[in-house]
């Protein structure tokens, strides 16, 4: 490893503490593909919504996303040392991605950092201090870090300058907050929420607790335990998004043993749209948005609303 990455990233060890050491220690055993992971909590959301429906096995795409190679954050030792039994389909790990792996898990980790700090990064920065290779495979490293930083981390990367290809790191949908003070310090946990706000609006705006979590524990978080990442999701959710007026958690009423539902909070219906939330998503399960009818219908719904 280049000695100004490994430097990266052992400062990013020490800032998160020892789970996020022992992260960095086990995430090349990781065997999970983390943007599939994120593709199957679309493709699982949609299957509860009844929006899955419309789509046959082989049109779902459920092997759209090509595998990256961050599989240790949603589902790496974690799951494997707790015995959770989450069914895994995965196709092979291409050879060239297999090969490409050690790249791509520097490149997110130097992504990590930049957005952190705040700062900018270039195309010659990332070949440079990470890649340190100009060749075919630049094009596939950068798309797959991305996409990890997109889907997972709810970090965008906008390209400000075409010439010298020069990027800034941004939390996506028009959200501003990043997570990064609550759970584990210092890991962006937009994504998370954007996870969330998509659960609640496929279920027609109102998601059970019960059927919340039986998602979440798809992507490998379950309520009480702490992930060796971002650390107990059930405070997360329940607690520290809440208070950021980013979700609603109330009482089911007249529910013996009491019951709990999430809402959109009032912050997340300023900041973004049902439409920003289902093209998110709908992207990656490689769909137009329009497929998904009711969800789209009730996206426009919301955009004349606002209008």
């Amino acid at each position: 490893m280049h000695h100004a990455q490994d430097s990266q990233h052992c400062n990013l060890a020490e800032r998160e503490g020892p789970q996020a050491q022992r992260e960095a220690r086990d995430g090349d055993r990781a065997q999970v593909p983390l943007a599939k992971k994120a593709e199957a909590a679309a493709t699982a959301a949609m299957e509860v919504s009844g929006e899955g429906a419309q789509s046959s096995p082989q049109s779902s795409q459920r092997a759209s996303i090509p595998p990256t190679v961050m599989g240790s954050i949603l589902g790496g030792p974690s799951d494997e040392a707790s015995g959770n039994q989450v069914e895994q389909r995965e196709e092979p790990v291409p050879p060239v991605l297999d090969v490409l792996r050690p790249k791509i898990s520097g490149l997110v980790q130097f992504l990590l950092l930049k957005y952190q700090r705040k700062e900018l990064t270039t195309k010659a920065e990332m070949l440079e201090r990470v890649i340190r290779d100009p060749g075919e495979h630049y094009s596939l490293i950068f798309s797959e870090a991305s996409q990890c930083m997109r889907m997972i981390f709810g970090i965008g990367m906008i390209e400000l300058n075409p010439f010298f290809y020069s990027y800034v790191l941004v939390t996506s949908l028009g959200l501003t907050y990043d997570g990064m003070m609550h759970g584990t310090q210092g890991v962006p946990k937009t994504g998370l929420m954007i996870t969330a706000l998509f659960l609640i609006f496929t279920e027609g705006n109102c998601i059970t607790e019960e059927k919340f979590w039986s998602v979440l524990n798809k992507l490998g978080f379950y309520a009480g335990r702490d992930h060796f990442i971002f650390g107990e999701p059930r405070k997360l959710f329940t607690e520290d998004f809440v208070q950021e007026g980013y979700l609603e958690y109330r009482p089911i009423p007249n529910t013996d043993p009491a019951q709990h539902e999430f809402l959109w909070g009032p912050r997340a219906h300023a900041e973004t749209t049902k439409m920003k939330v289902l093209e998110f998503f709908a992207k990656a399960t490689k769909r137009e948005p329009q497929s998904y009818t009711k969800m789209y219908a009730e996206a426009l719904r919301d955009a004349g609303e606002r209008a």
